[in-house]
């Protein structure tokens, strides 16, 4: 069975259990699993042992739509670090209908994709983020801390209710989403200098536009960045910093995901730092040290009532 937040679980139908319905004469509804073959370590992440797509930076949007059409609608593969146990296994249905069963089995703590990004949640760790709190004990996957929103259970419910009355409220969507259309305005202006590169355009727009949320103030990084005026670009450039060590993150996290060593060398190494780990460290923490500069500014003109 499969899992989810909340204690529910919903029957997988292997291929041997359809069989077996068949022989006997039931019906047989939903799709059919297909296994896709593993190891230990490493998952499904070798191609010529599984016979999964070649997974890559450049061909990832590919991936999911490859697998389906080689594998089926529900498929269990392994990827370490994402998945379950020693290699790593997870699932994934593509059937809609299929997926909206899961998703109302969910319960009151789903779990999410954002907890299994274990880069983030060691960097919190070390960095001494607050929203990482001490368990008073090992959970059954053996975590010894809480990562709040990072994480699943009751802690990530309370930090997500917490946020989600202050987004979706509309009496505060008023406050905050004349911010919004104005980083979105200032970011279209200059779209046409961004034609070479519309994936990073909408990164820096994207960006823009959520700080203008969560800081009250506009970084303008989408205008600063293609700027050719020196003084423009040194009046925002700690916006630019944090810009471009946020994009670090994700991108950096994204090249991890595809190096099983990276997962495995954490997990059985914590006290030892890759090359790779470190370069998102840096990022990391130029993220955290100006962000919580914004934060502490927001709150000052907040109670200046500006």
């Amino acid at each position: 069975a499969i899992r989810h937040g909340g204690g529910k679980a919903r029957l997988i139908p292997t291929t041997s259990t359809i069989h077996r319905l068949k022989s006997s004469g039931c019906p047989v509804t939903g799709p059919i699993l297909k296994k896709v073959p593993t190891l230990p370590f490493v998952g499904s992440m070798i191609p010529q042992h599984s016979g999964v797509p070649v997974f890559t930076r450049q061909r990832q949007y590919k991936f999911n739509s490859e697998m389906r059409q080689k594998f089926g609608e529900f498929i269990r593969f392994g990827i370490p670090g994402f998945g379950v146990g020693l290699h790593g296994h997870m699932y994934t249905i593509f059937d809609p209908n299929e997926m909206a069963k899961v998703v109302r089995s969910e319960g009151a703590y789903p779990s999410g994709v954002v907890e299994k990004l274990w880069q983030w949640r060691r960097a919190m760790l070390e960095s001494g983020s607050v929203l990482v709190s001490k368990k008073d004990s090992s959970s059954s996957d053996g975590g010894s801390h809480d990562y709040g929103l990072f994480d699943k259970g009751e802690g990530w419910k309370r930090h997500r209710t917490f946020l989600q009355t202050g987004m979706l409220d509309p009496v505060a969507a008023r406050g905050f989403l004349p911010g919004i259309v104005l980083a979105a305005e200032s970011a279209s202006s200059v779209a046409p200098l961004h034609a070479q590169n519309v994936n990073e355009y909408m990164n820096y727009t994207a960006f823009d536009m959520f700080c203008s949320f969560m800081f009250g103030k506009q970084m303008n990084t989408t205008s600063t960045s293609v700027s050719t005026d020196p003084t423009v670009k040194g009046e925002n450039k700690e916006n630019e910093q944090f810009v471009t060590a946020a994009l670090g993150v994700f991108d950096k996290t994204n090249s991890m995901n595809l190096f099983p060593l990276e997962f495995l060398m954490a997990k059985f190494f914590p006290w030892y730092k890759t090359t790779k780990y470190q370069a998102l460290q840096d990022d990391w923490d130029t993220v955290r040290d100006i962000g919580l500069r914004l934060i502490y500014d927001f709150l000052d003109r907040y109670d200046r009532d500006e």
